[in-house]
């Protein structure tokens, strides 16, 4: 899928565009049964960069599409990367207006997302904009300063049709405007921690995800982020997973959902 060209932008830019390297119909058909399935009468959720979604993980037999989409990624990220890789999970959301400037991860931790829209995006209904380079620590730092400074640009807007992949580094800054209801898939990988220090750093990117208390308003039952379909089928990653507090983290999480309702 990619070349010395595509590792160099995203090296530089902290993103890439993979255009048309997928089927987008069927996902499209599955993200769409999913959430509709999932979900009840739950309001939307609002999102720290004042984003309204709902979304739900896509990691179990009842999404067979997504499980399949995110074996073609983890050699590509590694790649990108330029090093071993954990999957974090895959989910399919419907997004209600804009996004504010954010960026996704502030962890000294390597990782990236890969995210495919399924419908066409420019930049006057809501395509994702960047601020190329800022995920380059020299670059921009997380303060409130900055975050100003961000708002006050207007970003590259990255006009995708269905069937394209934007990857970009958690670390990058980034957000939307002047879109309304658009349905997105989405998998994220980290780095497969080699030290203290950075394991320490993937424990609180997991701690990040997972957190009791938190409610989405889907079905966890049915769609659950680790569920005995997906532990059964991952192989190597199980261990990790599991050693790195993922599976605990997401156990947690929607044993307080069970709980609470």
């Amino acid at each position: 899928m990619i070349d010395q060209s595509h590792l160099t932008a995203f090296g530089d830019d902290g993103f890439v565009v993979l255009r048309g390297i997928f089927d987008p119909v069927p996902l499209a058909v599955e993200v769409t049964r999913a959430l509709d399935d999932g979900f009840g009468s739950s309001p939307r959720n609002i999102g720290r960069a004042g984003n309204e979604f709902r979304y739900l993980p896509m990691m179990s037999e009842r999404t067979p599409v997504s499980l399949a989409l995110i074996d073609e990624f983890p050699e590509l990220a590694a790649r990108l990367l330029g090093r071993r890789v954990l999957p974090v999970r895959a989910k399919g959301t419907r997004y209600f207006g804009g996004t504010e400037w954010h960026s996704d991860s502030d962890l000294d931790i390597a990782s990236l997302g890969f995210v495919a829209y399924l419908e066409a995006l420019d930049a006057d209904n809501g395509a994702l904009r960047v601020i190329s380079g800022s995920h380059r620590p020299e670059s921009l730092s997380p303060t409130h300063a900055a975050v100003a400074g961000l708002c006050a640009l207007s970003g590259q807007a990255v006009s995708t049709e269905p069937g394209d992949v934007i990857v970009f580094d958690e670390h990058l800054w980034h957000s939307s405007s002047g879109g309304h209801d658009r349905r997105q898939w989405r998998i994220d990988f980290v780095a497969d921690p080699t030290t203290v220090v950075e394991t320490d750093a993937v424990r609180r990117y997991f701690g990040a995800i997972f957190q009791p208390g938190w409610d989405g308003g889907y079905d966890v039952d049915r769609y659950p982020s680790y569920g005995p379909d997906w532990r059964q089928r991952s192989g190597f990653w199980n261990a990790r997973l599991a050693e790195l507090g993922a599976y605990d983290g997401a156990d947690q999480e929607e044993s307080a959902v069970r709980s609470a309702r």
